[in-house]
């Protein structure tokens, strides 16, 4: 269905394929593109941190290999990793540390069966999904930030104002922009401008915010963004877009070579759900971003490049600008980001015990089927304790 619409939309020639497709609980990830030939080394990943291991919250992960010549020529080429997450919800100081523990777990336990997690050195990395960070922690329906962002829903997304009002309310209150500004995580990630109103929590079929929660960005796009220099004679850098469109930044002796954004923004017209999807566009260098991985211990990196949260990556910033200003002290953590024995043990042994146990739990109490199920062996359990 997603390749019949996407070639009825786009008409490639060579059409649509699936790369990849992955799935756990109720995350999935669907890889599709009309230059299969390109891909290959495809891996994919799932873990879960939901209660018990349970695959209620976790994420889904996929690493390719790009060939820009074709998958024949393997001269050149490059890693793509991509995570899909689903983070816990609700808003307090609780919920929000649970959030950035879920991340740094997902991020390692993703087991590609290379021996690295999500991030891996000489990989463009890609995180998007339901972060569930909010914006507020103590949520009232009537205080003054609530009203401040219900607000957002009257306005034109196209006035330069609104946009302006949106990115302050999104510095403002916005748990996943501080929390990244401040290094506490997602360090060397950065994410585009947010320049549509909040996604979450909407009435079904509606346009209409869900005063039962605080409305907030819980749907987000962000990517690895520790580039590094080039020099001014290191010209016609290729993106994995396109080659020869790439854009760049000068200071006296250094071009900087960083990713295009081209558009960062919500589907109002599904309203299907409580949230509203987003879609980022964005073109970047071939090479892939700085390594973050200690090659020694395995642990993450801070770098000086890619620390600040604000960075926009659509208007061109100094690299040395962006490290002056940062409050974040970059050199080495104690983070461990690589799979461990403990990992692939709860992956492969807890939480399908956990899926079990919690699924057919809720089969039993919630079902028609799982009612009349329970009812009867109670029906004959008692039967057979009381005459046998």
């Amino acid at each position: 269905m997603l390749q019949s619409a996407l070639q009825e939309k786009y008409q490639q020639h060579t059409g649509f394929q699936t790369i990849s497709s992955t799935f756990i609980g109720a995350i999935g990830m669907i890889i599709i593109s009309p230059y299969a030939s390109k891909f290959k080394n495809v891996r994919a990943a799932a873990t879960s941190c939901g209660h018990a291991f349970s695959s209620l919250k976790g994420g889904v992960g996929a690493r390719v290999s790009y060939y820009p010549g074709g998958a024949l020529d393997s001269t050149t080429h490059v890693e793509l990793s991509f995570a899909t997450v689903h983070l816990n919800a609700f808003e307090g100081e609780y919920y929000y540390l649970q959030r950035n523990k879920n991340l740094y777990n997902i991020m390692r336990s993703l087991n590609f069966g290379d021996g690295y997690g999500l991030i891996k050195p000489k990989n463009h990395v890609f995180v998007l999904g339901d972060m569930n960070y909010r914006t507020t922690q103590n949520y009232s329906a009537t205080n003054e930030e609530t009203h401040e962002l219900i607000s957002l829903i009257d306005a034109s997304v196209t006035n330069a104002d609104y946009s302006k009002k949106v990115e302050d309310l999104v510095d403002k209150y916005d748990e996943l922009r501080m929390s990244m500004r401040n290094g506490d995580v997602l360090q060397n990630f950065s994410e585009a401008k947010i320049t549509f109103p909040p996604t979450y929590k909407l009435h079904v079929n509606t346009a209409i915010y869900n005063t039962k929660r605080s409305p907030s960005w819980c749907d987000r796009i962000v990517y690895l963004s520790s580039y590094e220099e080039v020099g001014e004679d290191n010209s016609g850098q290729q993106l994995l877009k396109l080659p020869g469109s790439n854009k760049s930044a000068y200071n006296d002796r250094v071009r900087y070579y960083l990713p295009e954004v081209i558009v960062y923004d919500s589907l109002d017209s599904l309203l299907m759900s409580d949230h509203r999807p987003v879609y980022l566009e964005m073109t970047i260098p071939f090479d892939p971003p700085k390594s973050v991985i200690s090659p020694l211990s395995g642990c993450l990196q801070i770098l000086p490049t890619g620390l600040r949260a604000d960075l926009v990556l659509d208007d061109f910033s100094q690299l040395g600008a962006l490290e002056s200003s940062s409050n974040v002290v970059s050199g080495p953590t104690t983070i461990y980001l690589k799979p461990t024995t403990f990992d692939n043990i709860t992956q492969t042994l807890i939480r399908p015990l956990s899926n079990t146990i919690m699924g057919y739990g809720l089969w039993l109490g919630l079902t028609k089927q799982g009612r009349i199920f329970s009812f009867t062996a109670i029906v004959l359990l008692w039967v057979f304790f009381r005459f046998f």
